[in-house]
């Protein structure tokens, strides 16, 4: 009979493990097809970049990082690699030329491991931290301690300077999407009417579009769930790649 009952309780065990198993796997093929999710329509508060209006508001923007991300773009190849998208797209632009999956080197993956980022995303520290191991420098501000004015001089800074870019961590519901936590690179600001453009790295869900600048600072002054600290901006200026001797090659 005990032996019964060990033979029961391996099997109930091991259907557990195969169950749990299966659950993962459905999830991973879940958020890796990013393809699969409906196209939605921006809210009418929000102006999409391709339109002619949004055409019209780049007319009178500063967008020095504009071609540069535009041409370098990738958008996020699994649900919650917004992040990583980001982060390649600004590090292309400036001069690199990786994968998402490239992106995961073992400096990298000991910043966050790429199962952590790929089923629960990151946080914006960590976002800094993974572009710091690709030699960036990055400087990371979280929006509770800063103003919206100060916000709006980076803005006026980067959007001038094609030297460095501007990656925003913020909550989609703020601004009237669907979804939660999301992070995309900025790629122009027109002071005169007070909007950013956005190049959302889930192109197959949201276009790229403008958003007022009040809009996206109360969407980054919200609380990030993993790190208890709000959301943000990250400011990053990707430097050459150090070159390799042939002795370290070795």
């Amino acid at each position: 009979m005990r032996r019964v009952l060990t033979q029961i309780g391996i099997g109930i065990g091991v259907t557990s493990a195969a169950f749990a198993g299966l659950s993962a796997w459905s999830a991973y093929l879940t958020i890796s097809s990013p393809e699969k999710v409906e196209a939605r329509s921006l809210p009418a508060h929000l102006v999409e970049g391709d339109s002619d209006r949004g055409e019209k508001l780049l007319e009178v923007a500063l967008a020095a990082d504009r071609s540069a991300l535009t041409e370098a773009f990738q958008w996020q190849e699994k649900l919650s690699w917004c992040g990583v998208a980001s982060a390649v797209t600004v590090l292309n632009a400036g001069g690199r030329s990786l994968s998402q999956n490239s992106f995961f080197t073992e400096a990298v993956r000991e910043v966050r491991p790429w199962v952590a980022t790929t089923f629960a995303g990151m946080p914006l520290e960590d976002l800094g931290e993974m572009l710091v191991a690709h030699q960036a420098d990055v400087t990371v501000r979280h929006a509770s301690t800063a103003t919206v004015d100060d916000f709006r001089a980076v803005l006026r800074a980067n959007a001038s300077n094609a030297e460095d870019f501007l990656i925003v961590n913020y909550d989609r519901q703020v601004v009237g999407q669907e979804g939660g936590g999301h992070i995309s690179p900025v790629a122009a600001y027109s002071e005169e009417h007070d909007k950013l453009l956005l190049l959302d790295t889930a192109r197959y869900k949201y276009p790229p579009h403008w958003l007022p600048v009040s809009m996206m600072f109360e969407a980054m002054d919200t609380i990030d769930s993993e790190s208890d600290r709000s959301r943000g901006w990250a400011e990053v200026v990707v430097e050459p790649k150090p070159s390799v001797s042939a002795a370290e090659e070795g």
